[in-house]
C-alpha cells in the first residue's frame, strides 16, 4: 500500500464525484465486453466512490453481489452514503487493501476500473486478483480513457502522482499469463483501455 497515495484519495474523496466525469457510454461498452450476468459475484478493487456499482447492479440484478474495495476510507464513506444497505441490500464495502484482502467467496469477476495504476506491485496484485477467481472466473482491468492520456493527466499532477503509470496491455497481460490467466481481450487506444483474461 502507497500511505501517500491513500491520503491523497482520503483528502479529495468529498469533490471526487464532482470533477472527475466517467463516460456512461463508454462504462456501458466495458460492460458489455465483460459480460456480468444475473446473479454473478463482483469484487470492485479500488471502487472509490461506486462509479461502477448502478452499472453493475444492472447487470447481475438483485440475486448477485457487489463488493466494493478501497483503501481510502472516506472514499468508502461516500459509497455507502450512495449506495445504502437499506437500498441495495447485495451491496457490500471493505475497507482494505487488495493484497490483504481475505474473501469468504470467490468471485465470478473481479474488476479494477480506474485503479490499476495506483497499484504499487502491480505484478503481484494481479496473482492475488486471480486467486479470487472462480474458476472460469474474469479478471479485468479496465479504463474509460486511452493509456497515453491517463499517464499525461497522472505526470501532470506532479509530486507522487507524476510516478503513477499504467503499464502497456502487453506488459499486463504477461503478468496475467504469468498468474495463469487466459487473456481474451485486449483493446489500447485513445478510446478507453480493456483487459479481460478467464481463469
Amino acid at each position: 500500500m502507497d500511505l501517500n497515495q491513500k491520503a491523497f484519495f482520503d483528502k479529495v474523496a468529498t469533490e471526487w464525484d464532482s470533477k472527475n466525469h466517467h463516460d456512461p457510454r463508454k462504462i456501458k461498452d466495458i460492460m458489455n465486453i465483460l459480460k456480468p450476468k444475473p446473479g454473478h459475484h463482483v469484487l470492485d478493487v479500488g471502487c472509490g466512490t461506486g462509479v461502477l456499482i448502478p452499472y453493475l447492479l444492472e447487470s447481475i440484478g438483485p440475486t448477485g453481489r457487489v463488493v466494493g474495495l478501497d483503501y481510502s476510507k472516506n472514499m468508502l464513506r461516500i459509497a455507502r452514503e450512495k449506495f445504502p444497505k437499506q437500498t441495495y441490500p447485495n451491496v457490500d464495502f471493505v475497507l482494505a487493501d487488495v493484497m490483504a484482502f481475505e474473501a469468504d467467496d470467490l468471485f465470478d469477476i473481479v474488476i479494477c476500473y480506474s485503479s490499476f495504476p495506483h497499484f504499487p506491485d502491480k505484478e503481484d496484485s494481479i496473482k492475488k486478483m486471480a486467486e479470487l477467481l472462480k474458476p472460469r472466473g474474469k479478471l479485468a482491468i479496465c479504463h474509460s480513457q486511452g493509456r497515453n492520456h491517463i499517464n499525461k493527466m497522472h505526470k501532470d499532477m506532479g509530486g507522487d502522482m507524476a510516478k503513477v503509470e499504467l503499464p502497456s496491455v502487453d506488459i499486463v497481460s504477461q503478468f496475467m499469463v504469468e498468474a495463469n490467466l487466459n487473456v481474451q481481450i485486449a483493446i489500447d487506444d485513445d478510446e478507453k483501455y480493456v483487459l479481460v483474461a478467464v481463469k
